[in-house]
């Protein structure tokens, strides 16, 4: 067989794998599922959940794809060759505000915040984010969503901080040389990262967060952003408030309304297992957070799914054909 003809053979697979025109067969629907690199954390979730998805509904097998990222999934499931895969909201955004539009994207669900945590050397003078204004602050490691979401947050709230781009390591050591006053950076739901907390060892820095002024001035104009109750105790400081962005999967509207209702189903049905493969699961709540998340809309399959539980659905929510 050809390169040519097998990437042919390859694309018809995935694609009639989306679309559910497999079903009729007595053999598994083979689902592609788009997850990151193999040395994420993330991916011990990602093998656990195409392992009970597919335990949990015989007539699917999914098998996990490394596509190197969520970007590389949204332009695989774009482009027909995936047929559903780990997304973030951002993401979704920026495929419907793009030069050529594609509206098509529709969520499964949303499984845990990657909470973003803003902190700054206590000796700095700053005690909340407008202060930073003219200040060098670094919004995320060069390139990452979580770089490109906290851009768009000082955009929205109009200020002006002096943005250190950088990778992650460089963005440490400036702060711990006073080259720069701070930074974001995705830490846990109750705290910041190891790194972060092993320079404070050495840095007394300081948590800042949102007001509630803030925080309705960024759903107004990021109506998709989450935000978070950081409890007292995080590098010796009070309690604060820090935006997070939803980490879950989407598919396309080439999915049947039929396959994703049984993906979604099969994968609350394995919600335990999956939390055994994955702590910070453990402590969330699927469907909530899976609710919270504004201005992106659900599956069809995925409605018929949650109304069938009882689920309130935010009528935002709700795409046209699911009405």
């Amino acid at each position: 067989m050809t390169r040519i003809h097998k990437a042919f053979r390859w694309a018809s697979l995935a694609l009639a794998a989306a679309t559910g025109s497999f079903a009729a067969s007595a053999q598994p629907l083979q689902l592609s599922m788009g997850g990151s690199t193999t040395t994420t954390p993330f991916f011990a979730y990602y093998s656990a959940l195409a392992r009970t998805i597919s335990a949990n509904d015989p007539g699917l097998n999914v098998s996990v794809v490394s596509s190197g990222g969520f970007a590389a999934n949204a332009r695989q499931m774009m482009s027909g060759q995936m047929a559903f895969g780990g997304m973030s909201p951002d993401l979704i955004e920026d495929a419907e505000s793009a030069a050529k539009p594609f509206n098509d994207f529709r969520v499964l669900w949303w499984a845990v915040p990657a909470v973003q945590h803003m902190v700054v050397r206590a000796d700095s003078g700053v005690k909340t984010l407008a202060d930073l204004n003219g200040k060098c602050f670094h919004a995320g490691m060069r390139g990452s969503s979580s770089e490109k979401n906290m851009l768009r947050i000082v955009k929205a709230l109009g200020y002006s901080p002096q943005h250190y781009p950088a990778d992650a390591t460089d963005a440490i050591n400036a702060i711990r040389t006073n080259r720069c006053l701070g930074q974001s950076r995705s830490g846990g739901p109750r705290g910041v990262d190891s790194n972060t907390a092993e320079l404070a060892l050495t840095v007394p820095l300081r948590a800042i967060g949102y007001t509630d002024a803030e925080m309705a001035k960024i759903r107004s104009a990021i109506p998709w952003m989450s935000f978070r109750d950081v409890p007292a105790g995080p590098l010796g400081g009070q309690a604060y408030k820090t935006h997070e962005l939803m980490v879950g999967f989407a598919t396309t509207t080439r999915m049947s309304s039929d396959i994703a209702y049984r993906i979604v189903k099969a994968m609350h049905a394995g919600l335990s297992e999956q939390r055994e493969a994955y702590a910070p699961l453990r402590e969330a709540d699927v469907l909530a957070n899976t609710m919270s998340v504004g201005g992106v809309k659900l599956h069809a399959g995925a409605v018929r799914f949650y109304r069938e539980i009882g689920a309130k659905i935010p009528d935002a929510l709700i795409p046209p054909e699911a009405r």
